[in-house]
């Protein structure tokens, strides 16, 4: 066996490893009540704020590259696919006060179609502050998301989201600026 070929076994051994560990982590989170959940995020993922609910059967894929911000829900069944990709600092950063709807899907890891062998690429994706991601949404590899943005249920976010918009559809395109009409306003 060359050592090419070697290194490649190695590799795969170790990924098929992380990936047997990280599901036994997942069924066992499964099985804990939301204190205990929270505690083991907070060291699982590079930042855990306060007040951050995370509902059961979300998902983290390399956690210690995303980043969520304080009074953050996240909804059942959301994914979050962190790169791999030790060269790339791609990373997964949410802002505070965000909400997002179930079954959400943030990528910022993908595959360059323009080669065969599709090489990884990865990018990072921002989420700012009091921003609303509807259900089933998809935000893909090197999006930023305004402060205040809303992101309707369903739409594919394939570029950057003004603050204080509201996106829809696929692709996501701008449908209105987002007014503010509470006490509370930012």
């Amino acid at each position: 066996m060359s050592l090419n070929a070697l290194n490649i076994h190695l590799k795969r051994l170790l990924f098929g490893m992380y990936s047997f560990a990280e599901n036994l982590l997942r069924i066992i989170l499964e099985l804990l009540p939301h204190p205990f959940r929270y505690w083991i995020f907070k060291i699982m993922l590079a930042k855990l704020g306060s007040d951050s609910m995370i509902d059961y059967q979300t998902y983290f894929r390399y956690p210690w590259k995303i980043s969520i911000g304080n009074g953050v829900w996240i909804n059942r069944g959301c994914e979050f696919y962190g790169s791999m990709l030790a060269t790339n600092k791609a990373q997964i950063t949410i802002g505070d006060h965000c909400a997002f709807g179930p079954r959400v899907r943030v990528l910022s890891a993908t595959h360059d179609y323009h080669r065969l062998d599709l090489p990884d690429q990865a990018a990072s994706v921002t989420v700012g502050h009091h921003v609303w991601i509807g259900a089933g949404a998809t935000l893909l590899p090197g999006i930023s998301i305004g402060d205040g943005a809303v992101v309707a249920a369903g739409s594919v976010v394939t570029r950057d989201v003004a603050p204080f918009t509201i996106v829809a559809g696929n692709p996501a395109r701008f449908i209105k600026n987002r007014d503010l009409n509470d006490a509370n306003s930012i």
